[in-house]
Order: C-alpha cells, then structure tokens, then sequence
C-alpha cells in the first residue's frame, strides 16, 4: 500500500508499505477515505523537536479521519465491511486510574494513531484499529463531515473543561479549523461576545464567518489594545488555540481578575513562560487540554443534526500521492487554507 512517510523536517514521500493484518479479534482493518491535517502533524513537519521531543523520523502521522471498513475481527459486532466510520484516535487501557477515573485522554498506557512512537497514523490507504474505536457515520453525514468531527471534539472537550456562562466575554487566540470549531460551539450555546485573532487575515476573517463578534491579524493590529477598548474590565476567559509565547501573553493581559485561560494550543518549545506577576495578582486560573474525552459521538450529533455546520472549513482537498503540495499548503497557509485534507477514492 502507499503510504506518506514523514523523512524529515519538510521532507515528506510517498513509499510501499505491507498492508496492515488484523491485530486482533476486536479490530478492523480500515481503508483511509478522508484525513485532515491536523497541526500536531504540522509541528513534526516543521521541527524536529515539538515540547522538548525529538521526533523519530521516519513516521506516518494523521490522525483525523474518516475511513471505510474492510475487515473486522470475529468479535466485532457493530461493524462489517463497506461500513462507514469516524475514527477515536486515542487507544485505552480502560483498566489504569486515569481510565476507572474516566480521565480516558490521560490514560497511563495511552495510544494514539499518528503519534510518533505509538502507532502508525492514517496518511496511508489501510491502516488498523480496535473496533471499540471507530463510531459508525450516520446517513445524515458526509465522509468529510466525518473527518471534521475530530477537531471539533476538542473544541468541546475544552469548552467543557471551561464551565463557562454564556453571558462570559470569550476570546479565542488563534483562528486555525480547532478555534473556528470552537467558535462554532460558543455560539451554538448562546455566546455574544467572543472575540478572535490569528497571524494570517484569512483565518481571522473566517472567525466572524464563524461567529466571532470581533476579529483581527495581528500581524495588523494591536489586539491587546483595541480588545481592551472594547472591553475594558477584561475578558471572563481566554482560548490559547495557537501555541505561540507572543499569544499567552496576550491572553494573560486579556484576561480579567479571577478569570481563566484555555490552553488548547501545542507550543513547539519546551517551555512557556508567563509574567507572574500578572498572573499572581490577577489571580488567573490556568486549564491545560489534553485533546479530547469521548467528546467524538457528540460532535458527530451536532453535526449531524445541522446544529453546527463545518463542511465550510474543508478549504483544500489533496491525493495521497500528492502530499508534499498539501503538507506545503497547510504548514504555509497558502491560498486562504483553513484545513488540508487527503481523499482517497
């Protein structure tokens, strides 16, 4: 089968792998049909090291996705071959304190598809999964909604960790597919005043397609400045969706006495750091999110239902084989990207 193997910083080829066989009698075997490219797998594109890591070049990354069934283990109930399926790419335990706890997403032996050094990620045609992992896709949803509902899982999974009002004035810091996701949801629960940014002008323009009342480049503007005019007591909470030191600190001034920060974003370095005094005085709460707890079957519900619409982030569609142009495009933000995705006939 071919197969998208990262060799390197910015080097990306297509090579013949064996095809993957039934792990066992609870697995499928899965034929890839849409992946999206998620910035996790930007970061091992981009860097060799992503939070002090080296990454163990060769790898296969990808893990949003929704695939078609070919072969299921004889334990496997639910599924058969031609099934449609949208993909839980965390592999539990379900036996570790972390799991009885039903903290799933932090799992003592946890695996996840596409994460160098634990398995194999689906930027190939076939790849394998527990069946317990894969979630039939209703009729009402295509296979690009399907792959879709994976980042939008995480923005539930953070609006969840928030335990925000809807009255709260929200800011969400980088507008890339899992901030747009999320401020689809805010204002699906009645959010009135949320307030975006990103580097790129088409990214925070998609934001007030999204529903964002405000949003700006701040490659153009001074954010920090024209958010605190419009709001000049701060801001409840703050979504870190971008990763970036020059974006926590912003939301630590954005943030109001007593409010939160959302760290959704991946840092690429190490280490982080914050002005203490800010937020010691202003007594800021910090919430870290580690992707997603079985938010994945809500996400293809809200989907589904028409209740939130993502079909619009899907901006570039690729072949496998044409996989350096697509990791190019979405690394480079080329054309107005907004999400990158493979499709495989």
């Amino acid at each position: 089968m071919k197969a998208a193997v990262l060799k390197g910083p910015r080097e990306v080829q297509i090579v013949e792998k064996p095809e993957p066989h039934l792990p066992d009698k609870s697995s499928a075997i899965l034929k890839t049909r849409v992946a999206g490219i998620c910035g996790s797998d930007l970061h091992y594109f981009i860097s060799d090291s992503v939070g002090g890591e080296k990454v163990p070049y060769p790898v296969i990354v990808g893990h949003e996705v929704a695939a078609e069934v070919v072969e299921v283990g004889s334990e496997v109930q639910h599924l058969k071959s031609g099934d449609l399926v949208a993909v839980e790419p965390s592999i539990y335990c379900l036996v570790c304190d972390q799991c009885l706890a039903g903290r799933f997403n932090t799992c003592r032996k946890i695996r996840f598809l596409g994460h160098p050094g634990e398995l194999d990620g689906c930027f190939a045609e076939y790849f394998a999964m527990p069946a317990r992992n894969l979630l039939k896709l209703p009729e009402s949803l295509t296979l690009e909604e399907g792959m879709l509902a994976e980042p939008l899982s995480i923005a539930i999974h953070a609006f969840n960790l928030a335990g925000l009002e809807n009255t709260a004035r929200v800011g969400v810091l980088g507008s890339g597919p899992i901030g747009l996701s999320l401020i689809l949801l805010l204002k699906k629960y009645g959010f009135t005043s949320i307030f975006a940014t990103d580097r790129s002008e088409a990214r925070a323009k998609a934001a007030l397609k999204a529903g964002a009342n405000w949003s700006a480049s701040v490659e153009q503007e001074d954010v920090v400045s024209e958010i605190s005019q419009r709001q000049p007591l701060g801001l409840e909470a703050v979504f870190e969706v971008s990763g970036d030191q020059e974006a926590i600190d912003q939301a630590v001034e954005l943030v109001k006495p007593g409010g939160k920060i959302i760290q959704i974003g991946i840092p690429l370095p190490e280490r982080v750091s914050y002005r203490i005094s800010r937020l010691r005085r202003k007594e800021i709460s910090i919430i870290n999110v580690r992707r997603q707890n079985q938010c994945l079957e809500k996400a293809l519900q809200l989907i589904g239902q028409k209740e939130i619409e993502v079909s619009w982030l899907l901006t570039h569609r690729f072949k496998l084989e044409e996989v350096q142009a697509a990791f190019d495009t979405a690394a480079d933000r080329l054309d107005g990207a907004l999400k990158v995705a493979f499709v495989l006939r």
